[in-house]
């Protein structure tokens, strides 16, 4: 799962995570609203709602955050 660079909740400070098993532990334990930061609200700047499995690919405001741990590809 990619994050969106404006996803935000309590809790999360710039953090980083160095798997995508790390990244999805964390998102299955938060229990809190998210925000977007474009809009500083429960919405994003379309209108719907602001959560990790809805700020995704393919919403016009999302952009992906330099945070989300990258594939390794082995050759």
């Amino acid at each position: 799962m990619d994050l969106c660079r404006f996803l935000r909740w309590k809790g999360f400070h710039g953090q980083r995570w160095p798997s995508q098993a790390a990244l999805d532990a964390t998102l299955t334990r938060i229990d809190v609203p998210c925000s977007c930061l474009k809009t500083c609200q429960s919405w994003g700047p379309d209108d719907e709602l602001v959560a990790p499995e809805s700020c995704a690919r393919g919403r016009g405001c999302f952009e992906r955050s330099p945070l989300t741990p990258q594939e390794r590809v082995l050759s």
